[in-house]
């Protein structure tokens, strides 16, 4: 019974922690409100002015949202600052409802592991329940974000998400897209990134290179990005009313 309850000892510790992040975000709120940023971005700001290195604070960032995406999102609506339009990315292809999937398949893989391992080793039982259970956060938490945090197109830039993994900032100067049946580089090409699961059904060029932040590891330049947008007749037009003043932006294919 007392080693069972070992398990308990990890998740309090993970629960303080995320108090502790909760207090940072926000303590950093306040100084970022006018901003309009999302959740990890107010998180990650509130730990930078920390004076932690870059990296360390989008991997604290990123877990941090994880568990708030996780547990405290499911009443909240996608993200969309004013003045922005918000394109989802996660319906044509089935992103999110893949990503559910496979936290049904590990929550009950999770349950029929502890159920055999547990009569026979009690603590080996506790250390894959832990893993399995945080596994099935994190992708649950992942999941919600692709819904939350949309695509966004401004009067000055496409902010491109996927979830939380990556994001890209895009000034609609530097930029020209292709619709239709775009012939996008095959993924993992250099410099060329697909922003979500799934065929591309719109592509953008870059005149200069733009950074992807990922959630994890150091960041890397692209210059061609492949969205896979839910409703990319609707892009067309919000990117027809946000860039007037570059008709050779649009190409159709």
């Amino acid at each position: 019974m007392f080693r069972s309850m070992g398990l308990l000892l990890p998740l309090e510790a993970a629960a303080v922690a995320a108090l502790v992040v909760f207090a940072i975000w926000r303590r950093g709120r306040r100084a970022t409100r006018s901003a309009e940023l999302d959740v990890p971005e107010r998180i990650y700001f509130a730990l930078a002015s920390m004076r932690l290195s870059a990296g360390a604070a989008t991997a604290i960032a990123t877990e941090a949202a994880v568990v708030f995406y996780a547990v405290a999102a499911w009443k909240r609506k996608p993200f969309v600052p004013s003045g922005a339009r918000a394109f989802s990315y996660h319906r044509r292809n089935a992103y999110a409802a893949l990503l559910y999937a496979v936290v049904g398949i590990a929550v009950v893989e999770m349950t029929a592991v502890d159920l055999i391992v547990r009569s026979r080793h009690v603590t080996a039982a506790n250390v894959l329940l832990v893993v399995d259970a945080l596994a099935a956060v994190w992708l649950l938490g992942f999941g919600r974000a692709v819904q939350l945090r949309p695509i966004l197109l401004t009067r000055d830039a496409l902010l491109i998400r996927n979830g939380l993994a990556a994001r890209v900032d895009v000034p609609l100067s530097h930029a020209t897209i292709e619709f239709g049946r775009v012939q996008a580089p095959a993924k993992g090409t250099p410099r060329y990134l697909r922003a979500a699961m799934g065929q591309p059904n719109a592509l953008v060029t870059l005149r200069e290179p733009a950074i992807v932040r990922r959630a994890y590891g150091r960041g890397r330049f692209v210059d061609r990005i492949g969205l896979v947008l839910d409703d990319p007749k609707s892009f067309e037009a919000a990117w027809k009313s946000f860039a007037p003043e570059t008709p050779d932006a649009i190409v159709h294919l």
